[in-house]
């Protein structure tokens, strides 16, 4: 699946595929050849990969977590790619199992590119939040 309306949209779709703990539908959102870098610094080559990564998680330290973005800005670097940094917070479910992540926040970075059928997703990456040097 792209997007065909904005870059955005992915962030969205993103959301909603992890939420549904989805890995199919969240592997769409990338191109075959995308690479995604977990919050645990683990590299997902391909997007078989991504969909086997995200498989896992869902059944481990996603279990039981849910994830939503408060706020996503956008650096259009040309007319057809666009990063994308998602600040993220992560939230438990009442069922959530205690051996996953904790609730916290994240910035998701995404590379995303349009091409012939719309907007897909080429690189993505999760950090957690720390503030920077000197801040209050």
């Amino acid at each position: 699946m792209t997007a065909e309306g904005k870059p955005q949209d992915l962030v969205d779709a993103f959301a909603e595929a992890l939420n549904a703990k989805d890995p199919e539908a969240l592997g769409r959102l990338f191109a075959e050849d995308a690479e995604f870098v977990n919050i645990l610094g683990m590299r997902m080559r391909g997007r078989a990969g991504i969909v086997a990564g995200h498989a896992w998680a869902f059944d481990g330290p996603l279990r039981g977590r849910r994830i939503r973005f408060d706020r996503v800005d956008e650096l259009a670097v040309t007319d057809d790619v666009s990063v994308l940094h998602g600040h993220c917070l992560r939230e438990l479910e009442p069922d959530a199992p205690a051996d996953g992540l904790p609730p916290g926040a994240s910035v998701l970075v995404f590379v995303a590119r349009r091409g012939p059928a719309g907007w897909e997703l080429v690189a993505a990456t999760n950090v957690t939040e720390a503030a920077p040097p000197g801040a209050p």
